[in-house]
């Protein structure tokens, strides 16, 4: 049984990649709204809108000369600054599609950067389509926009821009999350749960009849949410526990490095030893994983290093004054119990 349900449901959900896409982009006091000014639209915080409409096929070009899609676009913008919705002189026009095709009228106008370029573009449509019949699909649109309204479409081009994108519109998604100086290993984590996010809030509004709108501020706070805990699910242990047969660990026990011996002075038990080996060689691995996976550089290694031996050289002159009772062997001791409970 064949069906359009396919590319109807690329063409709806494709708008939140695309909202999330704005909100990355987005400033202080920004918002950003889902089917309230078209598809996808950004308030600016000075007065200025981005709106944006999406076109999306899962086969071919959605916006060649003779789309319906295309010239509607165009007239319902055109009837929204005419309805007083959109303020032409204060609104950018952007339109998507996840497809690109052989360039054409749109192209010709995403182009255009000069009046006279304006110009000739609509010079070339109106030589293009202008065998085009009343009977033909978009000839209501056409009509509208070029035949009646040329004024307003000549302004429309003057702020208008193609946006070619590829699939469901999440490369694009990545593209600004990286541009966040966010880690490789972290982005598709960020990108999974701000997509979930968003659709919950869109889909939330909606259902409570309110505008589908976000803000810059609520969707920053999100954003530390997520990105904090993206740091906290990568400082993890990469290493399992290290068997007594394991050669790293034979390696240490037959060379006795000396935090070895310092846990042999105060009698440690062979399995004591054993953990302690361990836990040496796991942090050692994870310091290695964390600054090549870019979760931490060497600068900050190399402070914590420093920070964690000051803490402990304090641990040790804090037992030396409040234990002075006891003799080094029970202050040992009394020192790796405060490091295991840490």
């Amino acid at each position: 049984m064949k069906s359009n349900a396919p590319g109807q449901l690329l063409g709806f959900s494709m708008q939140y990649p695309r909202a999330l896409y704005h909100l990355l982009r987005s400033a202080p006091k920004d918002v950003v709204c889902v089917e309230v000014l078209g598809d996808v639209a950004t308030l600016k915080s000075d007065g200025e809108l981005l709106a944006e409409e999406d076109k999306s096929s899962i086969v071919g070009n959605p916006l060649t000369d003779k789309s319906t899609d295309l010239w509607k676009t165009f007239s319902n913008w055109i009837e929204a600054i005419k309805d007083g919705f959109i303020d032409v002189e204060k609104t950018k026009f952007l339109l998507y599609t996840n497809r690109s095709g052989r360039e054409g009228i749109v192209n010709k106008f995403s182009s255009a950067e000069y009046r006279s370029d304006i110009q000739s573009a609509l010079e070339y449509t109106k030589k293009k389509l202008g065998d085009i019949k009343s009977d033909h699909d978009i000839w209501t649109y056409y009509d509208f926009v070029v035949n009646r309204n040329e004024a307003l479409l000549f302004k429309i081009i003057q702020r208008f821009e193609l946006q070619i994108g590829n699939g469901a519109g999440y490369e694009e998604v990545r593209i600004e999350i990286q541009r966040k100086h966010v880690p490789e290993g972290q982005i598709e984590f960020l990108m999974e749960n701000l997509s979930g996010w968003v659709q919950k809030v869109i889909t939330e509004k909606i259902v409570a009849h309110k505008c589908a709108t976000i803000s810059w501020e609520e969707f920053d706070r999100q954003f530390k949410v997520i990105f904090d805990r993206s740091r906290c699910r990568e400082l993890i242990d990469f290493t399992m526990h290290y068997s007594k047969e394991h050669d790293n660990v034979q390696k240490h026990v037959k060379n006795r490095p000396i935090y070895l011996r310092q846990l042999e002075s105060i009698e440690l038990d062979e399995n004591e030893i054993l953990d302690a080996i361990s836990d040496y060689l796991r942090a050692d691995i994870n310091f290695e994983k964390w600054i090549a996976n870019e979760i931490i550089d060497d600068e900050i290694a190399l402070d914590f290093e420093d920070r964690l031996t000051k803490f402990w050289g304090n641990q040790r002159k804090r037992i030396e004054i409040t234990e002075k009772k006891l003799g080094d062997f029970e202050r040992g001791q009394l020192l790796l119990v405060d490091w295991v409970c840490q």
